[in-house]
């Protein structure tokens, strides 16, 4: 019986995001692990090892993107790439010192995104675009990451969230010998279920991340809007590690019209500055939407599989 799995992961950090998906196919009995990572605007020393949580993935890691240039998403950068065998990394901007350490360190290929260019990529059954804005001086890149090539008439979709703590966190990758990580969050856990996406409404599996990190939101969300738009109905995470403060809820509601149905997920690191104003804002727009603030006692897994329907039917 052929499965897809895949797993959302945004890490128990209080400053910034470490957010991971891993894919993997039982008919190919192989995965891989693909990440996002940006540094907060301020560091917390409790959490200057935070690296260790991603160390020794048993997957290869097949694409790092950096959400921005400062000096904390770098350091966490470099701290990440000695510990996993990566094979491509993209950044924002003209780094060529840090392109050189890359490179040294193994990296097999280093991307640098100029304001105003795309990327996309796609590996088995998962997509993902990459947009680049700012200026020369500061640049951002936010990344779109879910379901491609999955025909929701034939396929159906159980997916699962839930926070997680220390105890309970584990590896990015998925192990196709051993998916006791599923089975155990299932048995031992609270968690949301969601299902909604199977109706037939013709808008497809809604399971992926949009990852926006540092950027500002308020100015920007036009130009996300537009760039993003092709793959609107797909986001069922938010993750937002800016200064909430001066971000309004105007992109949220530009993504939840399409899926109405549906419960979302805010991911914040419980660092930000004055989460409170926003949060409230989120949870009144719709009863449908979730928040959830990582930081060292919290983080956040939504994983799941699709299998066939006729498999489901017999």
């Amino acid at each position: 019986m052929r499965t897809k799995y895949f797993k959302n992961m945004f890490q128990n950090v209080s400053q910034g995001v470490m957010y991971s998906i891993g894919i993997a196919d039982s008919e190919k009995k192989e995965g891989w692990v693909a990440c996002y990572l940006c540094g907060g605007e301020k560091e917390c020393p409790a959490e200057s090892g935070i690296e260790e949580k991603f160390a020794g993935c048993q997957n290869k890691v097949r694409l790092l993107v950096v959400g921005d240039g400062n000096a904390t998403s770098i350091r966490r950068l470099m701290e990440f790439v000695k510990k996993n065998r990566v094979e491509q990394v993209v950044l924002p901007g003209n780094h060529e010192k840090t392109a050189r350490e890359l490179q040294k360190a193994g990296v097999k290929r280093v991307v640098e995104m100029k304001p105003g260019s795309s990327l996309y990529e796609e590996k088995d059954f998962w997509q993902f675009k990459i947009h680049c804005y700012g200026t020369d001086e500061g640049s951002f890149l936010v990344m779109f990451a879910g379901e491609t090539g999955i025909d929701w008439k034939t396929m159906d979709c159980l997916m699962s969230v839930r926070s997680f703590d220390q105890t309970m966190c584990c590896n990015p990758g998925i192990d196709m010998e051993n998916l006791v990580c599923c089975a155990r969050c299932g048995l031992y856990n609270d968690f949301d279920v969601c299902k909604g996406h199977n109706q037939n409404t013709g808008k497809g599996y809604t399971v992926g991340a949009m990852l926006l990190g540092n950027i500002s939101v308020k100015k920007y969300s036009e130009a996300i809007k537009i760039d993003f738009f092709e793959v609107r109905n797909q986001i069922r995470y938010i993750s937002i590690t800016g200064d909430v403060k001066k971000t309004d809820g105007v992109l949220g509601t530009w993504i939840e019209e399409s899926r109405k149905e549906l419960n979302h997920y805010y991911i914040l690191p419980s660092g930000c500055a004055d989460t409170g104003e926003f949060i409230t804002e989120i949870l009144s727009q719709s009863g449908r939407n979730r928040v959830y603030l990582t930081g060292e006692k919290c983080g956040v897994c939504g994983s799941g599989f699709f299998i066939s329907r006729e498999m489901n039917e017999r």
